[in-house]
């Protein structure tokens, strides 16, 4: 029997909580529980390399994202202490002091639809830079501007509020994109509609709306997390259609590109039209179209663990340390959604990104790990697709249409919890030192 067939036998039998929870003895009793969960993550990670080696390598980073959920039922029986066994004195996880309002996020999703269709270099367009610009200075941000311009653009402008970490070389940013495009995507894509309605209001000011809550919920919070954090807003996300000179994606890209010497990301969280996912169900239109799915998804498109070949087909050298930042990654979000907030696997899920069609995409050409948040179901607008209800990009991306997908804003503040809470608790993580 070879070495490796030996070890495929035996994984069944270490995959049990006395395994685990002898592991887990090991770790001092004086650490946290997040402490205790990240010991695990390293000791999981330091077991990559012999892994790969024997032809291991995708069974160790599977193995590595389930062994959230099972050390979290050794370590605790619920996410934040309740139940737990242990009071705070026993060195507990804190929860967070304060959540984010999913309701002052639908405020500022309809301000920012109220400006209209938010093309590059219109009115519109600058009016909602300005808006989000004096939104971060009434937080209390000092707002970098970061004007760049493109074949296409003559005044572009990313806002990037930043909050000091104990690390100020090692940054988490999260970011959405102001901009709006209206094209036809059918047939013949990229034409774009004359005299087009579209307010943008899911693609994205639902992304931007909760970058400047989270901004606000950190400095509600006062705390120093161990990273610095960048909220940004950037411009020019849309490519801008068929007669276009480039490409989109151009304000992360000129952010990647300028970034300070000695400068690395630890993550890049990209929020890019969600809120019509979980606890949101499928409205009357996608039933009686066929669809069976009962509530819409929340998908998180994360650096691959397995399937990198939407990258390295466009020339990323995938390097280990990459990969085990991927699977690092996609094991900390799993625990945050489905340990610390028991979301239900079947409608919020952490996937392998293949598509690479939002910001996040130029943070994992660079190397930097990174996750996407969208809402509403796997793929856009694919053949035999009858859940897909989508407003992207087209005249209907208004806030009528999105509360009507949604069945309500009572409903959408509802699926805007789902996301905003998660990133709650990733960034109270980095707080409590246990990103």
């Amino acid at each position: 029997m070879d070495e490796g067939r030996y070890d495929l036998l035996m994984l069944p039998s270490v995959m049990n909580q006395p395994f685990w929870a002898g592991l887990i003895d090991g770790i001092p009793a004086g650490q946290t529980r997040a402490m205790r969960l990240n010991r695990v993550i390293s000791m999981a990670l330091a077991l990559i390399p012999r892994a790969r080696g024997r032809g291991l390598y995708g069974i160790a980073v599977v193995l590595m994202i389930l062994l959230a959920a099972m050390t979290a039922a050794v370590i605790s029986n619920v996410g934040y202490g309740d139940g737990s066994g242990e009071s705070p004195s026993e060195g507990d996880t804190v929860p967070p002091p304060s959540m984010p309002e999913p309701s002052a996020v639908v405020d500022d999703i309809e301000a920012l639809a109220d400006f209209g269709y938010r093309k590059i270099d219109t009115v519109a367009h600058a009016n909602a830079g300005d808006f989000i610009q004096f939104r971060f200075e009434d937080l209390g941000y000092e707002v970098e501007v970061q004007e760049f311009t493109t074949e296409e653009c003559g005044y572009c402008r990313n806002y990037v509020a930043t909050y000091e970490g104990v690390d100020p070389d090692s940054w988490i940013v999260v970011g959405g994109h102001y901009d709006a495009i209206c094209y036809s995507q059918q047939v013949v894509i990229g034409i774009e509609y004359p005299g087009c309605t579209s307010e943008g209001a899911y693609d994205d000011a639902t992304g931007v709306a909760s970058v400047l809550e989270l901004a606000s919920l950190m400095m509600e919070w006062g705390e120093t997390p161990q990273h610095t954090w960048k909220f940004a807003a950037w411009d020019y996300e849309e490519w801008q259609g068929s007669g276009s000179a480039e490409g989109g994606g151009m304000g992360s890209l000129h952010f990647v590109e300028s970034l300070p010497e000695g400068v690395s990301i630890a993550t890049y969280v990209n929020l890019d039209m969600y809120g019509l996912n979980w606890p949101v169900e499928t409205q009357l239109a996608s039933q009686l179209s066929g669809c069976d799915e009962d509530h819409y998804h929340l998908y998180l498109f994360t650096s691959p663990v397995s399937d990198w070949s939407y990258y390295t087909d466009r020339g990323l050298n995938v390097t280990d340390e990459m990969r085990e930042e991927a699977g690092a990654l996609q094991f900390r979000l799993n625990s945050a959604l489905h340990n610390d907030l028991s979301y239900p696997m079947e409608w919020v899920r952490v996937m392998d990104d293949t598509k690479g069609n939002s910001d996040h995409y130029n943070f994992i050409m660079h190397g930097w790990p990174a996750t996407w948040f969208r809402g509403m179901h796997e793929f856009i607008q694919e053949t035999g697709d009858t859940c897909e209800q989508s407003p992207k990009h087209a005249p209907t991306d208004r806030m009528d249409v999105l509360y009507q997908l949604a069945g309500g804003r009572g409903e959408l503040e509802a699926g805007m919890q789902t996301g905003l809470d998660a990133l709650a608790v990733l960034m109270w993580s980095d707080v409590q030192g246990s990103w």
